[in-house]
């Protein structure tokens, strides 16, 4: 057998007396060291390993050094070996209970962009941690919750509330626990890079649930009916809406400055929000910044409404930059978001075929009878401050009613009557807002002719039109349809 290197008949071990003064006194102590494996400084370059590791034991605990240096020499020998350093914060890492982290997540999260949560959202992450996640997950060490663990959490979910939809609350809170065990997987917690956890146990594939609320599209008459139902102090604000498209929070949040009636624009620069204060746990009503970047920005409006704001601002005395345009009619402070959604229930029961309509199907109406009117889509991500094409065109909602006459035009087209239905859709069209020209009309059959064809040959025909008739035939298309072909359009 071949002599032993040096270095190796050295990483068998060494038992060393040390004597070691603390505080005036000596004390004897064991020495048990071994010399640092060579793979280990190239693995590890930060570290700045000793020559030698080495570990100080009382003479009275000299079973648990030898005991130290075979574990050790076994772990060399296998290459598994670990700084001491390093090992403790593994064993701290394996020692984290997902209550822990994920109460500590939900504070310090950030958005992608690196902006703070709102606290809206905050509370909603809160609100699934509290009910659902923390009674089951909430002791466990991160580290072992299993993939089976979280089905048997997403096979026995209940909804804490009886009359709750179960799929949607269970996707809605399945989402938080994904999004934080991801994150506990992939962001480094060290320079090292180590994450909590290798890989994130929640390999469940839920898809989109059921929608809760199909958004309602007022007529003429029953928006007039509607603004007449509500409260004067509150009427403006769902015309803001509907006309401009701002979120009930952004319109809530006007203040005289925010509104250039010489310019017809309307900036948005903050939005009033309801909050559950972490101190008292009550709610408050705050201001704060908008619900993205994106959402800061001046957006257009008609001239009927710059002269009704005017009136508004003149007939209620404001006068003061600062001062908000809409207050509550007890308290004269600015208008809680509570208060406006309650007129706003009790108003929508008095207009048939509005029961169900909720405020923010006002900033919908507004985008999509954009999209009837012509608009392009860009113009309408511009308007609703959307920067994803599929978000947007979500906000575009059409009726029954104009399903029905594009159904009619592909008919007339596919018999070869294409314009026959123009003169009765544009008569029936005043119900619903402006008729359409026999452009509008043709274009409305083309959507529903392109619609069959593939991508490709969609996206030639249309590059082929001019930029009006080509937004005409966009909107006009089914929406899953429209998406792609915008993305390919742009």
């Amino acid at each position: 057998m071949a002599r032993p290197r040096k270095r190796q008949r050295a990483s068998e071990g060494k038992r060393t007396a040390k004597h070691v003064r603390r505080n005036g006194k000596t004390y004897e102590y064991m020495e048990y060291s071994f010399v640092t494996p060579l793979w280990a400084f190239s693995k590890w370059p930060d570290l700045r390993l000793p020559e030698r590791t080495s570990k100080l034991f009382p003479l009275d605990r000299t079973l648990d050094g030898e005991a130290w240096l075979n574990e050790s020499l076994r772990a060399v020998h296998a290459g598994t070996w670990m700084p001491e350093k390093l090992k403790q914060a593994k064993e701290k890492r394996a020692g984290i209970t997902f209550r822990e982290f994920a109460t500590d997540w939900v504070e310090h999260r950030k958005k992608t962009d690196g902006s703070d949560l709102k606290e809206t959202s905050r509370q909603k992450i809160r609100e699934s941690l509290d009910l659902y996640l923390l009674p089951y997950f909430g002791d466990m060490a991160l580290v072992d919750i299993t993939p089976k663990d979280v089905q048997d959490w997403f096979d026995s979910f209940t909804t804490a509330r009886p009359d709750a939809d179960l799929s949607n609350r269970r996707a809605h809170v399945y989402r938080h626990l994904q999004t934080m065990l991801r994150s506990a997987a992939t962001e480094p917690i060290d320079n090292e890079g180590h994450t909590l956890i290798p890989i994130s146990p929640c390999r469940i594939r839920v898809g989109k649930p059921p929608v809760k609320h199909t958004p309602v599209r007022p007529t003429r008459d029953q928006l007039d009916a509607l603004l007449d139902a509500l409260p004067e102090y509150v009427r403006m604000v769902a015309r803001v809406c509907d006309s401009t498209g701002l979120r009930e929070g952004e319109a809530l949040g006007l203040c005289l400055k925010h509104i250039d009636i010489k310019g017809m624009k309307i900036h948005v620069r903050q939005q009033v929000q309801r909050v559950r204060n972490a101190k008292t746990g009550r709610y408050e009503t705050v201001i704060t910044t908008p619900k993205t970047v994106s959402s800061v920005a001046d957006v257009p409006m008609t001239q009927a409404l710059a002269d009704a704001l005017a009136d508004w601002i003149d007939s209620h005395g404001i006068t003061d930059p600062d001062a908000p345009l809409f207050t509550s009619k007890r308290t004269g402070r600015m208008l809680s978001p509570q208060n406006y959604r309650n007129q706003f229930a009790d108003a929508r029961l008095k207009v048939p075929g509005l029961e169900t309509m909720r405020p923010h199907d006002l900033r919908k109406d507004c985008l999509s009878r954009m999209a009837e009117m012509g608009a392009t889509v860009p113009e309408i991500m511009r308007q609703g401050r959307h920067v994803s094409m599929e978000v947007a065109s979500r906000y575009q909602v059409t009726g029954e009613g104009h399903m029905n006459d594009v159904m009619a035009r592909m008919n007339d087209y596919e018999t070869g009557q294409a314009g026959t239905s123009a003169s009765a859709a544009g008569s029936d069209a005043t119900a619903d807002g402006p008729g359409r020209d026999a452009d509008d009309n043709d274009a409305a059959a083309l959507a529903g002719a392109s619609a069959g064809l593939s991508l490709d040959a969609r996206v030639t025909v249309l590059r082929e039109l001019d930029t009006t008739k080509r937004a005409a035939i966009v909107a006009a298309l089914p929406d899953a349809i429209r998406a792609v072909t915008l993305e390919a359009l742009l």
